[in-house]
């Protein structure tokens, strides 16, 4: 099974190929319409129909959303791309933004979405193209009728094609420093010529230019009439009109997409020439990552997902607890975190990865690594498929199917419009969940088969590798070298009897066995009640009344001043719960296979301890965490270990995308208990076990705690709760929290903060805060975010293809309220955008398309709906109760006070707080990035040292915050 750790390998071989769920398109079926099998613990509609044009769509109504939702599939993507036009797919979904015949303004779509409360978007992967938005739900019929319009009439006017070469092309410079798209540049690079995945999927300026006798307009014009046909899209619609309303509305509105009948061939070319293999890569990385990652040639398997023999697989070699492959690496001191499961997939073949984050020692003994990995599929092997073990896999699936809880509708239609193109039409809602085919045969196949020594494509990505190439467009270093199978001893591994340290998992004791519903009492009351009060401990409890599922939600923060006061105790405070993670993750990792999640976690106010999932061995779970926080020792060769993982994560920042460092940045300004990556480094660099264990003893005798239970629970269990947690509340010393404070910025006066970024692109991020701390300025200034977002977007983006990187927001720090607007750009230095920026907001009050009243109107009825929008399931209810508590909010209203004072702003009054607030009197931080450009704006006061600026400024203390009724 798939881990978290997975993610690293999927960002290799995935970012742009995982998204495609592989496969055959599912054919016209006599069978439809019909109804998929859902789960007993869903209440919506279904409905799964075929248009006469070819298109299939399913029908979901919800009669209790607020928000509808739609996502339309194409079964066609970057491997499609025409050879010379790479990235041509990817352009293509840009380009059905921007104007249909039926509504040809560039940013009408986005205008109406945006004003009617939604959002919208599209991805291009290897084999799909997916559109989706959501909307207010009384608006999804205009919505669905210019989101068709896509498939049915875009212009593609030549304007916006000459422009939106320069966003796609920005979209491919933001990823040159990112490590995950230049190890895609390297399998592209050594990728067999006759398999698509040698093209470029993203596309640049050069590969989508106009050519003598060949405008890139006619190569779009030629690929959307070859490839979007109604038969290879799937659409899934949610809304809360009913069945035969949703079908008479879609049939109405997509009927008239036309269908061209086409049939995409299977690929039929290996994706690495198999007379290559084996063979090995060596990638330099820009992060001090290292990462070996073997990945194996399968042919597609996707009929075989009621089968799933890849979960069955990948669980076993992915898993982390007593006796897997991991715990004999980290033991040997080779490697942190392991992953594995189904890499590629697509029309013609697959993969199986396996991706292993290395310590340096890991790096120089890699052969051994690889090694250990193969013993351990031998064991498999040898072994033989196990049906205990299959069987349990199948029951935590069948648990979690039966008791799914929904998501976000647009997630959701997303998801399902994907899931169309690969199962058949009765198992779109169940296919991810099945596993009731158990084929011992085909899984013994894929082991002693596929996943063997001369099959192997093996990538070692570290520092200081061996290299002797460059790829083509991100600049990678890179080698490539064949592999001696009779020098590396792989094929003989295990010749004499398999490691002791390897055997296959025990039975897993936690996966639920009571999953009955705690009776609701009648006087449960309609918020968390707050049970225990004293002054090291508060206990709030509540039995959710509304979504019935054996679930519940443990939340708990011991706050103390000693976690992130000082720059050491910041330092120490992550180790100290990094180590924790690590002590409990062999045991903690069957419970989180079994659905039980946990968390331990360091906030700037305290240790954060979460539980989450099947209620019924929380308990236990919680014991043994518990017990071991009491009791942990740290192992000289773990700490040292983990200590090296946890600096490389602090170094590898710098690889970000360059925004999202200048907001980190930026934070640091804005907030206490937050320190430099460098000085976090440093402090870590001296701290021994000693000291990391003595501050850990601290953190708990100085702490108090705030705990939530919310879900399947009742009043009786607080008492138990409270006894658990115990240990950890052994009162010595005090060290209260201080209140988390939050730079006050003078209204009127503008500073300037340069961040320290290695990128090419120029950033602006500029932060305007409201004037002062109260309900009215809150609801001020997320109505201006509101308001002028969608604009923002046009005007920076769409008409002067600034940057691929714009938005503006409501960032409210700590609820001290304030909005930001934020640009990446490759094409213009960092006082021009903040020009262009100035220049769009005061266009909002004076030029011609100035906000008028009944735009507002409309922005303001968005904003309420998303304050009030109820939450989709147990665990967005308890997290909206647990941000109250830690807010201080214990009337637990706060959505309802803000959304009262949104409702009381009028139109005059916005405008005159935007002149006044936004226009003329700004309290504003500028912080950019200079970039390649070197220019910082010249206008307002810049800052250096951000400690120093801090302790100049005033500051909102959260402990004096005091809301204001709205007026």
């Amino acid at each position: 099974m798939s881990t978290a750790v997975f993610r690293v390998l999927l960002l290799l071989f995935a970012a742009l190929l995982a998204a495609c769920s592989p496969q055959e398109t599912v054919e016209n079926s006599p069978t439809l319409p019909l109804s998929p099998r859902q789960s007993p613990n869903d209440s919506k509609a279904y409905r799964y129909i075929a248009l006469e044009n070819g298109l299939q769509a399913l029908l979901i109504s919800d009669a209790k959303s607020t928000k509808a939702a739609a996502s339309l599939d194409v079964f066609v993507g970057s491997a499609s791309n025409p050879e010379g036009r790479d990235g041509l797919a990817h352009f293509l979904e840009h380009m059905l933004f921007l104007g249909t015949e039926k509504y040809p303004d560039s940013g009408e779509y986005a205008r109406f979405i945006a004003e009617h409360g939604g959002s919208r978007n599209a991805y291009t992967a290897f084999e799909h193209t997916n559109y989706f938005f959501d909307i207010d739900s009384d608006h999804l019929p205009e919505a669905l009728d210019r989101f068709a319009q896509f498939f049915i009439a875009p212009r593609f006017d030549t304007e916006y094609v000459n422009r939106e070469v320069n966003a796609v092309h920005a979209e491919y410079q933001q990823g040159l420093n990112t490590d995950a798209r230049r190890n895609l540049d390297v399998l592209r690079e050594i990728a067999n010529p006759e398999h698509p995945y040698h093209l470029l999927a993203v596309g640049t300026r050069d590969t989508l230019a106009d050519r003598p006798d060949d405008p890139v307009r006619d190569d779009l014009l030629t690929f959307y009439e070859q490839f979007y046909s109604a038969n290879l899209m799937r659409l899934a619609v949610v809304g809360n009109e009913d069945l035969d309303t949703l079908e008479t509305l879609v049939t109405d509105i997509f009927s008239a997409v036309p269908n061209r009948n086409v049939a995409i061939d299977d690929i039929s070319a290996p994706l690495i020439v198999e007379e290559r293999l084996p063979l090995q890569v060596n990638i330099q990385p820009l992060a001090t990552s290292r990462t070996l990652s073997l990945s194996f040639a399968l042919p597609n398997l996707n009929k075989y997902y009621r089968t799933k023999p890849l979960n069955y697989i990948s669980n076993l070699i992915g898993h982390e607890g007593e006796g897997s492959l991991l715990s004999l690496l980290k033991a040997e001191g080779w490697a942190e975190a392991l992953g594995s499961g189904s890499g590629i997939s697509y029309r013609g073949g697959a993969s199986f990865d396996i991706s292993i984050n290395l310590t340096e020692r890991g790096v120089q003994e890699s052969d051994a690594v690889v090694a250990a990995v193969f013993e351990y599929i031998r064991m498999l092997e040898a072994e033989g498929p196990s049906r205990r073990l299959y069987d349990e896999q199948s029951q935590l699936a069948a648990l979690a199917f039966r008791f799914q809880e929904s998501v976000a509708p647009s997630r959701y239609a997303t998801m399902l419009s994907n899931a169309m193109q690969q199962f058949e039409p009765e198992d779109v809602l169940a296919g991810n969940y099945l596993m009731t085919q158990y084929q011992p045969d085909l899984i013994q196949d894929i082991v002693e088969n596929y996943l063997v020594p001369e099959r192997v494509l093996l990538t070692l990505t570290a520092p200081g590798v061996p290299v002797t190439d460059q790829s083509e467009y991100y600049q990678t270093p890179y080698s490539v070298e064949s592999i001696d199978l009779a020098q590396n001893g792989w094929q003989e591994v295990a010749s004499d009897g398999f490691d002791p340290r390897l055997f296959l998992p025990e039975p897993n004791t936690f996966i639920a066995e009571d999953v009955e519903l705690r009776p609701l009492p009648e006087d449960n009351p309609e918020v968390p009640s707050h049970l225990v009060a004293e002054a090291r401990l508060n206990i709030w409890q509540r039995q959710d009344p509304q979504f019935r599922v054996p679930k519940g939600a443990l939340y708990s923060n011991f706050r103390t001043g000693l976690v992130s006061g000082t720059v050491e105790h910041a330092a120490a405070s992550e180790l100290y719960v990094s180590l924790l993670r690590d002590a409990v993750n062999e045991f903690t990792y069957p419970a989180l296979l079994a659905g039980l999640n946990y968390s331990l976690s360091v906030s700037n106010r305290g240790v954060s301890l979460s539980m989450g999932g099947y209620n019924d061995k929380q308990p236990e779970l919680l014991a043994r965490v518990v017990d071991n926080i009491d009791q942990a020792k740290f192992d000289e060769t773990r700490f040292i270990n983990v200590r090296d993982d946890l600096i490389r994560s602090l170094e590898n920042v710098k690889t970000a995308r360059a925004y999202q460092q200048v907001l980190r940045q930026g934070r640091r300004l804005l907030t206490d208990g937050r320190y430099s990556e460098a000085e976090l480094v440093e402090a870590l660099k001296s701290l021994t076990p000693e000291d990391v264990a003595a501050h850990g003893k601290a953190l708990w005798q100085s702490s108090a705690a705030d705990i939530l239970l919310y879900g399947n629970y009742d009043s009786r269990e607080v008492a138990d709760i409270r006894d658990a947690l115990a240990p950890l509340l052994q009162q010595a010393d005090d060290a209260a929290a201080p209140a988390p404070r939050i730079t006050r910025l003078t209204t009127g006066e503008q500073f300037v903060y340069a961040a320290e970024v290695e990128h090419n692109d120029a950033v602006l991020i500029w932060y305007i805060q409201a004037p002062e701390d109260n309900l009215e300025n809150r609801a001020q200034s997320a109505l201006t975010a509101q308001v002028i977002g969608a604009d923002y977007f046009e005007d920076l983006r769409t008409d002067q293809q600034l940057g691929y990187v714009v938005n503006a927001f409501n960032w409210p720090l700590l609820d001290i309220p304030g909005f930001a607007m934020m640009v990446q750009s490759p094409k213009a230095p960092a006082p021009y955008l903040l020009s262009a920026s100035e220049t769009f907001l005061k266009g909002r009050l004076s030029q011609d398309d100035a906000v008028t009243e009944a735009q507002f109107l409309r922005h303001k009825a968005a904003l309420l709906e998303q304050i009030l929008e109820p939450p989709k399931n147990l665990f967005d209810a308890s997290g909206y109760y647990w941000r109250e508590i830690n807010r201080g909010s214990n009337a637990f209203d706060s959505k309802i006070r803000l959304a009262e004072a949104v409702r009381f702003v009028t139109f005059d009054e916005w405008k005159t707080w935007y002149q006044n607030y936004v226009l003329e009197q700004p309290a504003s931080l500028v912080m950019i990035s200079a970039g390649r450009f070197g220019e910082v704006p010249d206008q307002g006061t810049i800052v250096g040292n951000p400690d120093v600026f801090k302790a100049q400024q005033p500051f909102y203390d959260r402990r004096l915050r005091r809301d204001q009724p709205a007026t």
